[in-house]
């Protein structure tokens, strides 16, 4: 790179070590290194500082660039790498996860490989930020996927700008590179206050930070106007000293402004670097010990979450352990990838002068990986090796016939139909405008309206069933994690669904309820009172602060309120849940039913009781009981009737369950005496 940076700069390795670590810290929940995700950011300038360089040069030297010989250099320098890391992380989750959880990330494992993965966790809903330790333990391969999605097309960009007259050549491409990187910061602030997740995955919204490396490197190889050795060396100290600071979440930023002043450090600390070689800050940098990890640093990112993920299986352990373990086994593994593949793969000659056949190569077998490797070793109904299987408990009072049920062995479960969209139920919702389109069947029975979230979602095909079978009208306005009080707001809800939720719910009683004047409204979802689990997540949507609970009752009585000036109400209690554990999950472990047993002695919901409160003075408000028509064998309910499986998860049944018990159902509805003898059948 001319007049940048001649040959290697070995500074630059430490540089990589910082940002690997701030990210494995993040990753770790160490409570002082919050804002560590921005190494990412750092990444992503350097990245783009250094290909850059790497292709201007190409192209001062030979005028030309081998678009199939770049190419094939990427994937000689992240192939092999990945495809270890990914092939290894399905093997070691089949002893560490039951195939119930395993099934649910092939399709990440897949976007690995793929290099999709933004797109495909955000398509996914997942939240980055989130502090569970049981996330996918290939989420970390979004950057990755927008790093190699912009080197698809950057060559191709430079090669048209090298078309362009030698004496306009240099501003013109500053001028195109930065557009394309205001263009993008643009979109990163414009998207990023409704959406964290679509500014924080989405490749257009992170273009800015490659394209600043590209930018810097451009500006330095074609001028001559530079800052003193002294201020160089004092923007890359500055640089670092942000960096740092915004790494360690001191600064109250969104992960937005973080990013991009992690942006503007980076700038200044490569820059300063490249201005100041052999300054204090580079020889320290360019030291034995952050020069070798960040020469393994790639691999180290590559290992390090699978690591923290599975740890988070094995130990219960603080962050500061979880981080010093990870570290250790992440680096470790990461210098034995790159002595045994990496480097060997790297420096055959035999592949120098095969650009296209190599990246070709290469493409495909990740893409053989992806089709033939990851769903067989994912899918396999092996129980876990290093995890107790039993997570129920087997409750004592039970009648003998439950009893010997208990002790069955687990029957053979086809496990990925029991999480199957199937098994889900159906989401239906209408807005204001049109709320005609909530009715789903029409007969000439009563008029029954179902309004709730996921667990409501599961009974949508039971209650279609029922009313096809009773000559009903049904209307559906279910939509998942969204409570059917008009004034409650589930901070938990993928972004996109707040919205969708706003508009199924606001406004909704009081205009589309009455257009739809139904003869029984139903309403049933999750409970989420327990100020605990939901706590600062479920809030009232006019922004009122209120403990939850009084929230809640608030809400819930504001709405029956608007509800029962159309029709009755009947509230379906809080239903028969594991909540502690998933039964599928522990099935998938289990030699006998009752190790996953679930007991039907639950606690009412403090919103059971608001509804009771509610309905002794209001007699259009009708609170309803279903345990005993989903736990027929209560006290103790086991988690498999016959071949059925009962729950899916923690807290949903599965709809072959619930569609068996549906004659229970409607007895249950009938004994509210709303249906009377209006009901067919």
């Amino acid at each position: 790179m001319s007049g940048v940076i001649r040959g290697y700069r070995p500074d630059l390795d430490g540089v990589r070590t910082v940002a690997v670590y701030l990210v494995l810290l993040f990753h770790a929940g160490v409570g002082w290194a919050t804002g560590g995700f921005i190494g990412v950011d750092l990444f992503f300038c350097l990245s783009g500082f250094l290909v850059t360089g790497v292709l201007l040069g190409e192209l001062d030297q030979s005028g030309r660039l081998r678009i199939g010989r770049f190419y094939a250099r990427r994937v000689r320098r992240l192939l092999p790498a990945a495809v270890l890391v990914v092939v290894a992380t399905c093997l070691v989750f089949t002893l560490l996860w039951s195939v119930v959880p395993r099934l649910a990330i092939i399709g990440d494992a897949r976007s690995a490989l793929l290099y999709y993965a933004n797109w495909h966790f955000l398509a996914s809903s997942g939240d980055y930020f989130a502090a569970d330790v049981d996330k996918s333990p290939f989420l970390h391969f979004w950057s990755l996927a927008i790093e190699e999605q912009y080197y698809v097309g950057f060559p191709l960009l430079l090669l048209l700008l090298s078309r362009v007259p030698r004496r306009v050549r240099r501003p013109v491409t500053l001028g195109v590179l930065g557009t394309l990187l205001v263009a993008s910061l643009v979109a990163q602030l414009v998207l990023a206050p409704g959406s964290t997740d679509r500014a924080y995955y989405g490749t257009d919204t992170r273009l800015y930070q490659l394209l600043a490396g590209a930018l810097l490197t451009t500006w330095l190889a074609g001028t001559s106007r530079r800052p003193s050795p002294r201020v160089a060396h004092a923007m890359a100290l500055f640089g670092l000293a942000g960096t740092l600071l915004l790494g360690s979440g001191l600064l109250p930023l969104d992960p937005s402004g973080r990013g991009v002043g992690a942006t503007v450090a980076s700038v200044l600390l490569l820059g300063g670097l490249a201005l100041a070689e052999g300054s204090l800050l580079s020889r320290l940098l360019a030291t034995r010990v952050p020069v070798h990890l960040g020469r393994i640093s790639y691999g180290t990112y590559l290992w390090h979450w699978p690591v923290i993920v599975a740890l988070g299986v094995l130990l219960d352990a603080g962050p500061g352990a979880v981080a010093l373990l990870a570290a250790f086994v992440a680096t470790g593994l990461a210098a034995v990838s790159y002595e045994v593949l990496e480097m060997p793969v790297r420096h055959w000659r035999r592949l120098d002068t095969r650009g296209w056949p190599v990246a070709v190569t290469g493409v495909a077998v990740s893409a053989l990986v992806s089709g033939l490797v990851v769903a067989p070793v994912l899918s396999s109904e092996r129980k876990p090796a290093l995890v107790a299987a039993a997570a129920g408990a087997e409750p004592a009072a039970a009648t003998r016939q439950v009893e010997q049920e208990l002790r069955r062995p687990v029957p053979p479960i086809d496990f990925e139909k029991a999480v199957g969209e199937e098994e889900h139920g159906t989401e239906h919702w209408c807005g204001v405008d049109d709320p005609g389109s909530c009715t789903v069947v029409h007969g000439s029975g009563p008029h029954v309206l179902l309004v709730g979230d996921s667990q409501a979602e599961t009974l949508v095909p039971v209650f279609e069933r029922l009313a096809r079978e009773h000559d009903l009208t049904l209307s559906v306005n279910v939509i998942a994690g969204c409570p059917w009080q008009e004034g409650l707001t589930n901070g938990r809800l993928a972004e996109g669904r707040t919205q969708e939720c706003t508009d199924a719910r606001v406004g909704w009683y009081r205009s589309a309820l009455r257009k739809l004047d139904p003869d029984v409204v139903v309403l049933l979802d999750r409970p989420r009172d327990d100020p605990e689990e939901w706590g600062g997540e479920v809030t009232r949507r006019d922004g009122r602060s209120e403990p939850l609970g009084r929230a809640v009752y608030d809400t819930t009585r504001q709405t029956l309120r608007q509800v029962t000036r159309v029709a009755p109400a009947v509230v379906v209690q809080r239903l028969v849940m594991p909540e502690t554990f998933d039964p599928l999950d522990c099935l998938a472990g289990a030699d006998r039913l009752g190790q996953c047993a679930v007991s039907a002695a639950v606690d009412p919901s403090a919103s059971d009781g608001y509804v009771s409160a509610i309905a002794a003075r209001d007699e259009d408000v009708h609170p309803l009981s279903l345990s005993r028509v989903f736990c027929p064998t209560a006290p103790v309910c086991p988690p498999v009737s016959g071949d059925t499986v009962v729950w899916r998860d923690d807290h949903h049944y599965t709809v072959s369950w619930a569609m068996e018990r549906r004659q229970a159902l409607w007895d249950a509805l009938l004994g509210t005496g709303l249906l009377g003898d209006r009901s067919h059948g």
